[in-house]
């Protein structure tokens, strides 16, 4: 099903999705909200309109069937941010150029030409994505200041001139807008200060993704800045560790398992955890060591080999190393 968006600002939007699926559309000041139910799907769009010439937008839910949202240009420039925390999402620029979204990616896009823009929701569960949109000719931040140093292209975007060519980057969000995008879900603000507090926050998810855009397109993709798509296979790996400990597992084996490379695991252990591979694998034998223990099912060389010690009085070394005491003394005590 497609909506076609005539005006860019929140309340087109809402006026666009009550015109085509007879929404539920409600605004309290700054705010807005629609509420989908079948056949589109179960879930809510809330809008934020700003004076600066922006709005931000949450979609939430459910969808049952496709949705495409295509949004008419005109004269001035548009910069869009994406954020998507979990879902799928397609975004068509132009006939010959689109690109895909998934959990913990975002984009940001700026089309030239006048060329509407479709963005396209598959059926899907539990969608959970962010949307920033600057509407250019009415955006009345002061670039010239040091606090809003922004590349020279998107500026150009911002500043509403001529566009050459278009401005499309994406790529998995880092920890810093992972931690803004959670601090904008879970506010508990109202009124005015949540007004205040939301629109000071979208312009942090700007300035955040405009600085990883400006990073990356100086010094490449940085393999050692943890991402929210990164914590979460790190912590896949960490998971792994603890379900194979009878095995001999090396950082090799560990990321070909779970799709990754060995610079990312041991990089991100340390940043994630503060501890290196081989701390985190001790760890984590010792402390299923002393849960079988407690347990008091196995004998201590059943257990010492059970938790990857080849060798019972290595395992009792590093035992009492952590514990204090022999993995005997502990069993009987």
């Amino acid at each position: 099903m497609k909506i076609k968006i005539k005006r860019n600002n929140a309340e087109g939007i809402h006026q666009a999705l009550n015109q085509t699926l007879k929404t539920e559309f409600s605004k309290d000041d700054f705010e807005y909200f629609s509420y989908f139910t079948k056949p589109a799907g179960v879930l809510s769009l809330k809008s934020f309109e700003f004076d600066k010439g922006f709005n931000f937008n949450i979609l939430k839910g459910d969808i049952n069937s496709l949705l495409k949202f295509e949004f008419e240009e005109d004269n001035n420039n548009y910069l869009r941010f994406f954020f998507v925390k979990k879902g799928e999402l397609i975004h068509t620029v132009s006939a010959s150029i689109r690109y895909r979204l998934t959990d913990n990616y975002s984009c940001m896009v700026a089309a030239k030409d006048q060329q509407d823009q479709i963005f396209t929701f598959p059926a899907q569960k539990d969608v959970e994505i962010l949307f920033l949109q600057v509407e250019t000719k009415s955006f009345s931040i002061d670039f010239k200041s040091d606090i809003f140093s922004l590349p020279q292209d998107i500026g150009d975007v911002l500043m509403n001139k001529k566009m050459d060519s278009h401005i499309i980057y994406h790529s998995f969000y880092t920890l810093n807008i992972a931690d803004t995008i959670e601090k904008i879900i879970k506010t508990k603000k109202e009124g005015i200060v949540k007004r205040f507090f939301l629109e000071s926050k979208a312009l942090e998810l700007l300035w955040l993704q405009t600085e990883q855009f400006k990073q990356e397109k100086n010094e490449g993709y940085n393999p050692k800045v943890l991402r929210k798509h990164d914590i979460i296979i790190i912590k896949k790996a960490k998971d792994y560790i603890h379900e194979n400990l009878d095995n001999k597992l090396t950082l090799s084996l560990i990321s070909r398992a779970i799709g990754t490379n060995s610079t990312k695991l041991k990089t991100g252990f340390k940043q994630l955890y503060g501890k290196t591979f081989t701390q985190i694998m001790r760890t984590e034998r010792l402390n299923k060591a002393k849960a079988l223990l407690d347990k008091g099912e196995l004998n201590v060389k059943e257990i010492a080999y059970s938790c990857g010690y080849k060798s019972t009085s290595m395992f009792s070394t590093r035992f009492k190393e952590r514990f204090g005491t022999t993995p005997s003394k502990y069993k009987n005590s």
